[in-house]
């Protein structure tokens, strides 16, 4: 005859019970919330080619680069470095209803690349950003990319800041990245509690995707959509972030979706085992265990005061490992910001 359950021990039984429900509720609903984002055609479907897109109410900013001189173009962005390097060619995703795009061709010696750089005011909370981008198969390794994320004022130009961590009231960005000789896509992410390295506990851009399959197709036009949302309020960890490539979501990172683990400045989605961390109180690295499959994202707190907003857009090619006198090409196209989902290109 099994021995009867005391009254205390059948209480622990229960609370433990009700707290594996609603770890399993707490699971499934950050798994609802992180497949909620739409894929495929988006606000873009509505406008063939992209024509007319611009004066959709849910649209901040759209450049098509069509315009009949870079003079002409330049009134509409605060900066253009390295103009000299910057054209207008006849080269267009398929589908687009414009004839030309802007190619930027930098060659190795001579400068590290250009940029173009616009404030989107008075700032947002959400922003959705798709461009279409074109690699040449010979394009040397990229430093640095297209970047979105905010400053506290506004500035005409883009800000320093290398290595160094936000405070949360002045900056925070992230950029959609084709990762060095890998050529992976990945994010590069500036925040207020961005992870620290070794031997110093340097802040380097964070990266989060972590996925060797991710590779960047040289030689053929790719649309890219990132999403960033402000945690709000300014006190909580609910900020978001997610990556669309040719309309498939790739990447979305929230409060507790995905799982995973943090090496110093890197989240590796899926995986548990040892991780480690940089301590600024010990000087050094910790390591601690992750159960397998990961522990939850935490979330972003890209910020601690409400008044530093999503502001800025920065079309940047840095380049700067490319051999003497080696030829990159890369072109830009069919760049919009809105307040929704985006997509692909739909072809008229």
């Amino acid at each position: 005859m099994p021995r009867p359950v005391s009254d205390s021990v059948r209480a622990v039984l229960v609370s433990a019970a009700m707290v594996l429900v609603c770890l399993a509720g707490n699971e499934r609903a950050s798994a609802q919330q992180a497949q909620a984002l739409p894929e495929g055609p988006g606000l873009a479907a509505k406008y063939p080619g992209d024509a007319g897109i611009r004066e959709d109410p849910q649209v901040i900013f759209a450049e098509d680069f069509e315009e009949p001189s870079l003079e002409a173009l330049r009134k509409r962005w605060d900066e253009a470095k390295a103009a000299e390097i910057m054209s207008l060619v006849a080269d267009v995703p398929p589908g687009s209803a414009g004839r030309q795009s802007l190619l930027m061709t930098h060659k190795g010696g001579q400068g590290t690349g250009a940029h173009l750089y616009r404030r989107l005011l008075p700032g947002y909370e959400q922003l959705y950003v798709r461009f279409y981008v074109k690699f040449d198969p010979e394009c040397a390794p990229i430093h640095h990319f297209f970047h979105v994320g905010g400053y506290n004022p506004p500035t005409r130009w883009p800000q320093g800041g290398a290595g160094e961590r936000p405070r949360g009231d002045d900056r925070l960005s992230t950029g959609v990245e084709p990762f060095g000789d890998a050529w992976v896509w990945d994010y590069y992410s500036y925040w207020m509690e961005m992870r620290g390295s070794p031997p110093r506990g340097q802040t380097w851009g964070n990266s989060f995707i972590r996925d060797p399959n991710l590779k960047v197709e040289r030689g053929k036009w790719i649309c890219a959509e990132l999403m960033m949302k402000m945690n709000k309020p300014a006190t909580e960890h609910n900020g978001e972030m997610a990556l669309w490539l040719d309309g498939r979501l790739v990447s979305h990172l929230g409060p507790g979706f995905p799982r995973g683990k943090w090496v110093f400045d890197k989240f590796v989605p899926g995986e548990g085992g040892e991780g480690i961390r940089w301590s600024d109180e010990k000087g050094g690295r910790e390591t601690f265990h992750v159960p397998p499959g990961g522990r939850p994202f935490e979330g972003f707190r890209w910020r601690r005061t409400e008044e530093l907003k999503l502001n800025f857009l920065w079309v940047l090619l840095y380049i700067t490992r490319a051999p003497e006198g080696h030829v990159s090409k890369v072109w830009f196209d069919d760049i919009v910001v809105a307040r929704s989902y985006i997509g692909p290109l739909k072809g008229r």
